[in-house]
């Protein structure tokens, strides 16, 4: 019987729930993921030779002459980021393009090659300077992937070379390191890898070697090649072990993983102690369920794993639509109340939030960017710096409660809880309740804790009284217990039904095409090409063994529901609940929640393909309609559109009272992931 607390525990065929239950709560973190955790707040840095060319994702054979940011100042991110509260920033250092923003001995694609600081630049040595005279960490962003090795002449990436000892640092003619590495003052090691993982090891060498200390590598599981090239992460890993043994590996690395969508938020669920595959490894990093998973670590998750993990969720997300700076989206960066959302949503949900910054072909963070910052930072200090429970009497007013005393009625709205994931993760569910009127009155409930949750109440509460009550826990917990009044909590919107929620005119008529509108710019489906495929208003559709009704309304009227956070009524039960929706950007997905007239809820995942995309993707989203062609206000555009279907498990014993959808974007802007519902279903 496994016994003893350990970052990774493993876990039997035969186990009861009871015992994997236990098992979970002996699962601890290792001393860099605290580390990581209590960051809470970390800054991404999209900056290449996209920011020069407009891309989203270059070539890899982009043209270099166009790298010139003139007034580079990594000092400016660095204060604009401290200034807000953020602990450390993750660089770009090569994205999947595969130029780099350090002269790297291996590779002629860099700013040596531009005309930048003519080709005696170095962004990473600026910017490592610049966060640490501001006091904060430094990470790394080293795509795996990489488009200049797959299609520039002689590219190695995928080449089919064979796997050989090779030294790293693989020293070249003249290398200055040559006497270092020979007296043992660096390092060396020697692992057996093809060509490419190679050319990954020297530079992830020469990073850390030269710009560190670093205390975070992100790797990113995405491959816009069409190149099969293995990565041999053990070795990777195990360098990064050896050179910044307290350096996380982050999204593909064993430290941290992805959260599972790209709009800012966290599950209503969010566990750090993760069902994995196989037997415990050191570097082993393969979820037990996908990473997107609605369920990651569920009970039915916790069933297939071989073993369990301590591996908590970091949230990206982008300021702006786009990851690199567009000077077309500087009216689109996110508001405050959309940030200070998505801050209640990640940091808030036991994860952290790790928001993009992208600077300009200036070199500079832009004006609007800035601004967000300094009042994202200014309002984070003021509400969350304030907590009104502090030096406030706490006690237990029932087994597994947590009274608060304070010395005079407060108003507040953000209940704030807090594990010492020292001890691991063990609130499975709880319950808030105030003192009004002489009374207990239960006014929030939840699940998961860890290292925060902060629980937006309904509306406003004034009380002097406040009790926390863990109703299931796999182990004994007290939680802290923290009170805020956050203005920029929104209030809740709340809908007697679907149709009276349809808030989007979303289909046009071809001859009036500019009467609906999906993602800012125009883009609508056709009700023609809807007609001809078989959709009509108030018609039956049937997918996956659920029946819908299309919305009964004419061209250019509303007929879609924006996912916004909003809350809908619906009674009735089944085993299954479905959507037909459509997506306008890719990753255009995340957690909603199922809440059941006895006061449960239960997380379901609004999964919408991207309407002008290709592919059934995020896994779990199925194409149910594909039309030829799609209306923008000047007319017809011959390319495809489609509308997606998902589905999510119920508790068929139980009644279905509303459904809350995630929040996505603004709607300001076609490369800003929204999700847009007709029709849903129980079945």
């Amino acid at each position: 019987m496994t016994s003893e607390p350990s970052l990774r525990v493993a876990v039997g065929p035969g186990d009861s729930d009871d015992e994997l239950r236990r098992k979970g709560a002996l699962v601890r973190p290792a001393p860099r993921q605290v580390a990581w955790q209590r960051q809470e707040l970390v800054a991404f840095v999209h900056f290449g030779i996209n920011t020069f060319t407009g891309l989203e994702c270059g070539t890899g054979t982009d043209d270099l002459s166009l790298f010139d940011p003139t007034e580079l100042d990594c000092r400016q991110w660095a204060r604009s980021l401290a200034d807000a509260g953020f602990r450390s920033v993750i660089l770009t250092a090569k994205h999947h393009d595969g130029f780099v923003l350090w002269p790297s001995r291996y590779t002629g694609h860099s700013v040596a090659a531009t005309p930048w600081r003519g080709g005696r630049g170095d962004i990473v040595r600026d910017l490592a300077e610049a966060v640490r005279e501001q006091g904060l960490g430094l990470g790394v962003y080293l795509s795996p992937a990489d488009l200049h090795q797959s299609n520039a002449p002689g590219g190695i990436y995928g080449n089919g070379s064979p796997a050989v000892p090779s030294v790293i640092p693989t020293l070249l003619p003249g290398d200055d390191r040559a006497e270092r590495v020979a007296s043992g003052e660096l390092p060396s090691f020697t692992y057996v890898v093809d060509d490419y993982n190679r050319y990954y090891l020297n530079q992830l060498y020469e990073l850390i070697t030269e710009y560190g200390p670093i205390n975070e590598v992100w790797l990113d599981g995405a491959d816009p090649t069409a190149t099969k090239q293995h990565y041999d992460h053990d070795a990777w890993f195990g360098m990064v072990r050896a050179l910044e043994p307290e350096a996380t590996c982050a999204v593909g690395g064993p430290d941290v993983r992805w959260v599972g969508n790209e709009s800012g938020y966290a599950r209503h669920s969010e566990w750090s102690v993760v069902p994995m595959h196989g037997e415990p490894s050191e570097f082993g990093h393969t979820t037990a369920v996908a990473e997107e998973d609605h369920d990651l670590a569920g009970p039915e998750a916790m069933r297939r794993a071989g073993h369990f993990a301590w591996y908590p969720a970091e949230v990206d997300v982008s300021i702006r639509p786009g990851w690199f700076h567009h000077a077309s989206q500087d009216a689109a960066v996110k508001s405050l109340p959309r940030l200070m959302d998505l801050y209640r949503h990640s940091v808030g949900r036991n994860a952290v939030l790790l928001l993009n910054v992208p600077p300009d072909r200036r070199g500079l963070f832009a004006d609007p960017d800035v601004e967000r910052l300094t009042e994202f930072g200014r309002v984070l200090r003021e509400v969350y710096g304030d907590d009104f429970a502090a030096g406030a009497r706490t006690g237990e007013d029932t087994p597994g409660s947590v009274l608060v005393e304070l010395p005079e009625p407060r108003t507040f709205n953000v209940v704030g809880l807090s594990e010492d994931i020292r001890d691991g993760q063990l609130v499975e569910s709880f319950a808030v309740d105030a003192w009004l009127s002489g009374a207990w009155e239960r006014v929030a409930t939840g699940t998961t804790v860890g290292h925060k949750r902060l629980v937006s109440l309904p509306h406003p509460v004034t009380s002097h009284r406040l009790r926390v009550r863990v109703l299931a826990a796999r182990a004994a917990v007290r939680p802290a217990v923290f009170l805020f009044l956050d203005p920029t909590v929104p209030a809740p919107v709340v809908h007697g039904s679907f149709a009276a929620a349809r808030d989007t005119r979303g289909i046009s008529s071809d001859d009036a095409p500019g009467l609906a509108d999906l993602d800012g710019t125009g883009m609508s489906l056709s009700a023609q090409a809807l007609a001809a495929a078989g959709i009509v208003p108030g018609g039956r559709v049937a997918h996956g063994g659920l029946e819908f009704r299309w919305p009964d309304t004419a061209p250019g009227e509303p007929d879609t529901v924006r996912a916004d956070g909003q809350t809908i009524m619906m009674g009735g039960s089944g085993s299954r609940i479905g959507f037909l929706l459509l997506g306008t950007a890719d990753r255009s997905f995340g957690p909603g929640l199922a809440t059941y007239t006895d006061g449960s809820g239960q997380e379901i995942p609004l999964l919408a393909l991207d309407t002008l995309g290709e592919g059934d993707y995020p896994a779990g989203a199925r194409t149910v309609v594909s039309m030829p062609y799609h209306n923008r206000p000047d007319g017809r555009v011959d390319r495809p559109a489609r509308v997606g279907w998902c589905a999510a498990p119920l508790d068929p014993a139980k009644t279905l009272e509303s459904v809350t959808l995630p929040r996505y974007g603004e709607g300001t802007s076609p490369a800003e992931p929204g999700v847009h519902i007709f029709a849903v279903s129980l079945g």
